[in-house]
């Protein structure tokens, strides 16, 4: 994707699906804009992200000035965030109006083998949150902890 383009999903995102972001993003579009980039460029770089942070923090500390950025939470993984790509994925990026994995993948991201009650219940929570339906080939309404785990599933936002 080129940067106009991802400009413009992310000026979708905001417009759009507002209420998905963080609070403090929901009126304010460049610091939306602004961050997603910088998360983006550690995702693709962690390592010259790093060394630049420190170069930047170091500078920072030099002229006397305040770095708010003390948040480390990049190291993390939230469960939630394969549905927000399925969400984007089929609003916004694929032709079609949907995005399609096999549940075993799914299950893969999420970091597990095989289902349990536990990641059922949060796969529907996230999927209710998201407001994202899953079905077959030929648009056949499915359950999570039904279908095979090698079925593809259909995943779109309504």
């Amino acid at each position: 994707m080129d940067s106009e383009r991802y400009i413009e999903l992310l000026h979708n995102i905001h417009r759009h699906d507002n209420i998905f972001i963080q609070p403090e993003y929901r009126q304010d579009e460049k610091g939306f804009i602004l961050t997603v980039m910088d998360k983006l460029n550690y995702l693709n770089d962690q390592d010259t992200y790093i060394s630049e942070q420190s170069a930047i923090e170091k500078d920072m500390n030099d002229f006397g000035l305040k770095n708010d950025n003390e948040s480390n939470d990049t190291d993390q993984i939230f469960l939630p965030f394969i549905f927000k790509e399925l969400r984007i994925r089929s609003l916004y990026i694929n032709q079609k109006g949907i995005a399609r994995m096999k549940l075993r993948t799914l299950l893969s991201k999420l970091g597990y083998q095989k289902r349990s009650k536990k990641i059922i219940r949060d796969i529907y929570d996230c999927l209710l949150f998201y407001h994202i339906e899953t079905s077959l080939k030929g648009n056949i309404p499915c359950s999570v902890e039904t279908v095979d785990i090698d079925d593809m599933l259909t995943f779109k936002a309504v």
